[in-house]
């Protein structure tokens, strides 16, 4: 496990987990979104 501030542990179910982004799902290891999201600059839609 990587050093973190938070203690966590391994959940196998996060391994085939899919993210929405725009309409479509995509695995985990493909999802990616533009540095330039607003959602990523200023945090839109996280509260």
């Amino acid at each position: 496990m990587s050093r973190s501030t938070h203690q966590a542990l391994a959940d196998e179910r996060n391994a085939t987990i899919e993210i929405y982004i725009n309409g479509d799902f995509f695995p985990r290891d493909e999802a990616k979104i533009s540095v330039f999201d607003s959602g990523f600059l200023v945090g839109d839609g996280i509260w």
